[in-house]
């Protein structure tokens, strides 16, 4: 094993353990614990991040480091101003805080007769609660609450996505190029509070997984990967219910391509990708048993809502000004094109891989617009602007990843 495969594997080793007790986290919440076990793990997270600031086998990405104690540094400084951020992820963790119950909504049975404050009641308290449980650790371990410093934790959740991309880069110049464009693209969505950024780095980590477990040969490696597919997907599911569909986006893309090129596909990474799903299965579970209402489903018709959205031109002509002027996705489906055509030849089927997990995922995002219960304008003005930055980061990355192949190959 050459001396860049061992860098590989320890980043990839670090942002497995970094995960895990991520997602360790959520599991004590998840089973009512004690409250000293939930502190231990978040010490130990401490611990094993503080690890990689000062540890000397870490040294050369100093780049990184200085990035992630910047966006610390302006999560802590800035106050929570975004609705979605303070109303569905701040104000869950501050129940968490409060009661140290993670189905509080559920086990005090709160109803509320108004329909607007019940609907409001469905979507907080039905999402996902991985970061507002890391947040509320947070703050029990402290001893006290504010807006501003739990929020801080998402700066621990994007830590391991962020080694485990950058470790697959051997020059220092294109980790910086992809850390720069992250910034550019979604900086502000990485310390706002808000899940996007999160869930954009677990999507693209992800992608990146599910292609490298089918091309690695050293057995040890590829177990690592699996592992860390395993956690990632489920935190993935865990930070927004678009996680779900985004896992599934990626396994489907893996048997097309597989099938194309190999005529059969990966039954582990499908059995891994399953399991990983469980968690939150068990957790919509319990909000059906709870007569909890979905969004999408229950308030209205959505095949009616699909029909009027598809037959106004007013909302189809919104949606296609909108994504002509997205001008982060723009940039990044250019350069995603132009080095496409540049580094076809060696890079086929990365590149095949890549576009149909694009093309699935934008026809998800265009079918959520049309089945949501809100106006395609509401939607588009709320939430337009981030909704599309998975797109975007992963377009991104494989712009610079094609580099980054191209780059070896020429210099093996």
């Amino acid at each position: 094993m050459n001396v860049n495969n061992q860098e590989n594997l320890n980043l990839i080793k670090f942002s497995i353990a970094l995960s895990f007790l991520i997602f360790f986290n959520y599991f004590l919440w998840a089973i009512n614990s004690w409250e000293i076990l939930r502190f231990i793990n978040f010490i130990l997270l401490f611990i094993v991040s503080i690890y990689f600031f000062i540890s000397k086998k870490f040294t050369e990405y100093w780049y990184l480091k200085l990035i992630i104690i910047m966006l610390l540094l302006i999560c802590l400084g800035s106050p929570t101003v975004s609705y979605d951020a303070r109303n569905l992820f701040l104000f869950p963790a501050k129940i968490l805080f409060y009661e140290s119950d993670l189905y509080f909504h559920l086990s005090h049975n709160i109803n509320l007769s108004n329909y607007d404050s019940s609907k409001f009641a469905d979507v907080v308290f039905s999402r996902p609660k991985l970061a507002s449980s890391l947040s509320a650790t947070f703050a029990q371990l402290l001893g006290f609450w504010n807006d501003i410093f739990p929020k801080a934790t998402n700066i621990f959740i994007i830590l391991p996505p962020m080694i485990f991309l950058v470790s697959f880069f051997k020059n220092k110049l294109l980790s910086i190029l992809w850390l720069f464009l992250l910034l550019l693209l979604s900086g502000k969505l990485l310390v706002n509070g808000l899940m996007d950024g999160l869930l954009a780095l677990y999507f693209v980590s992800s992608v990146l997984i599910a292609y490298k477990v089918s091309h690695t040969t050293e057995i040890l490696e590829k177990k690592m990967l699996y592992i860390l597919i395993f956690l990632f997907f489920s935190i993935l599911t865990l930070i927004k219910h678009e996680g779900l569909i985004m896992i599934l986006v990626v396994l489907l893309s893996c048997f097309i391509v597989d099938l194309i090129y190999k005529k059969k596909f990966n039954y582990n990474l499908f059995v891994v990708g399953f399991l990983s799903l469980i968690p939150i299965f068990i957790w919509k579970f319990n909000f059906l048993l709870n007569n909890y209402k979905n969004e999408w489903v229950s308030y209205g018709s959505p095949i009616n809502r699909i029909f009027d959205k598809l037959t106004n031109l007013d909302d189809l002509s919104s949606i296609l000004l909108h994504l002509i002027f997205n001008e982060k996705l723009v940039i990044s489906l250019f350069l995603f094109v132009f080095f496409s055509f540049k580094f076809f030849k060696k890079n086929k089927k990365l590149i095949l891989y890549s576009s149909i997990v694009f093309i699935f995922y934008f026809f998800s995002l265009i079918a959520g617009i049309f089945i949501s219960t809100h106006t395609v304008e509401t939607q588009l003005l709320h939430s337009g602007g981030r909704i599309f930055i998975p797109l975007a980061l992963m377009l991104s990355f494989f712009s610079v990843f094609l580099i980054n192949n191209s780059y070896k190959v020429k210099t093996n």
